[in-house]
C-alpha cells in the first residue's frame, strides 16, 4: 500500500514538474517572442549598418576601381603570353621537343615580331614578357613565361594599406598560373601560388 502511494506521488510530482517545465517554455517562448523578437530585429539593422559601412570603406579604398584596372591589365597580358606559349610549342615540335634558346628565335616564322614588343598598359607602365627557357628534365609546372612587372592593386581598409601583386605565369605543361603576392603597410608577405585546370 506505501510503495503504490509512494509511485502515485511520484508520478504526481513528475507531472506538476512537467508541467511546470511546459509552462517556463511557454513563458520564455513568449518572453523570447516580444523581447528577443525586438533583440533579433536590431541585429538585423546593425548587420545592415555594419554592411553598408563596409561597402562604404571599401569604395572609398579605391578597391573596386584597382580590381577593375587589374581586370583590363589580365585581358591584355594573358592572351599575349598564350600566343608566345603556342609559338613555342610549334617550334619544340618541328626541333623534336628542344626549346628556343630566346623568344627571337621565333621570330618571324612562329611569331609576329609586335608579339615581343613591350604592352603599354598606361602612360607610365609598360609590361615585358619574360621567357625562361626550361631544360629537358624540368618538370611541367616550371615555369617557362610570366610578364614583368605584375599587376599591382593598392587599396585602404579601415586605415590598413594593403598592396596586392599578380603575376601571370605558364607552366612547361600549359597551364596558366597566378601568384598572388599581398603586402601590408606593416612590411607582412604572403604569397599565394592558383594554378589553373585548363591548358591555353
Amino acid at each position: 500500500m506505501k510503495t503504490i502511494r509512494a509511485n502515485r506521488k511520484v508520478g504526481m510530482n513528475t507531472r506538476v514538474c512537467q508541467y511546470r517545465g511546459d509552462r517556463a517554455y511557454r513563458q520564455g517562448r513568449i518572453s523570447c517572442w516580444v523581447l528577443g523578437g525586438l533583440g533579433c530585429l536590431g541585429l538585423v539593422l546593425l548587420s545592415f549598418v555594419l554592411i553598408y559601412m563596409l561597402g562604404r570603406a571599401v569604395q572609398q579604398s579605391g578597391f573596386t576601381q584597382s580590381v577593375q584596372q587589374a581586370q583590363r591589365m589580365e585581358q591584355i597580358v594573358e592572351p599575349r603570353l598564350k600566343a608566345i606559349y603556342q609559338a613555342i610549342q610549334r617550334y619544340t615540335t618541328a626541333h623534336n621537343g628542344k626549346y628556343p634558346p630566346n623568344l627571337q628565335t621565333l621570330v618571324p616564322k612562329y611569331l609576329n615580331p609586335e608579339a615581343l614588343q613591350p604592352i603599354a598598359v598606361d602612360e607610365k607602365t609598360q609590361v615585358k614578357i619574360i621567357y625562361k627557357p626550361p631544360k629537358p628534365t624540368d618538370p611541367g609546372d616550371t615555369i617557362i613565361l610570366e610578364h614583368q612587372p605584375p599587376i599591382t592593386m593598392k587599396m585602404s581598409v579601415f586605415g590598413e594599406k594593403i598592396e596586392m601583386r599578380i603575376t601571370l605565369q605558364i607552366q612547361k605543361d600549359g597551364r596558366v598560373s597566378q601568384m598572388q603576392e599581398s603586402i601590408s603597410s606593416s612590411g607582412e608577405r604572403r604569397v599565394r601560388q592558383r594554378v589553373r585546370p585548363s591548358a591555353p
